[in-house]
């Protein structure tokens, strides 16, 4: 898994799903926290899973197409979906 997509609340899980097929489209390997944790319980998760990158998905993210990026190095960057994947795609590229 190279990125992991954590929705604030359910609320958000439709647009959750709706990132997560245009990762997959995009080659990228994804998975969604579903769950009905919180998000701080989330991001403790894809830590210990130690998941590279995670989407965190709420209103802000929905309403503006935009999605925060965070790292486990610390990095947080808020892109649109389409630089994020482009990013992704030239990170795996060199790694290969």
């Amino acid at each position: 898994m190279q990125i992991k997509i954590l929705p604030v609340s359910e609320k958000f899980l439709a647009y959750a799903k709706e990132v997560q097929e245009k990762l997959l489209a995009s080659d990228i390997r994804s998975k969604l926290d579903s769950s009905n944790e919180t998000l701080g319980k989330k991001v403790r998760s894809a830590k210990l899973e130690k998941v590279p990158y995670w989407i965190v998905v709420g209103e802000k993210e929905e309403s503006g197409k935009t999605m925060t990026l965070e790292g486990r190095d610390g990095t947080k960057e808020t892109l649109p979906l389409e630089q994020i994947t482009s990013r992704l795609q030239i990170e795996i590229k060199e790694r290969k």
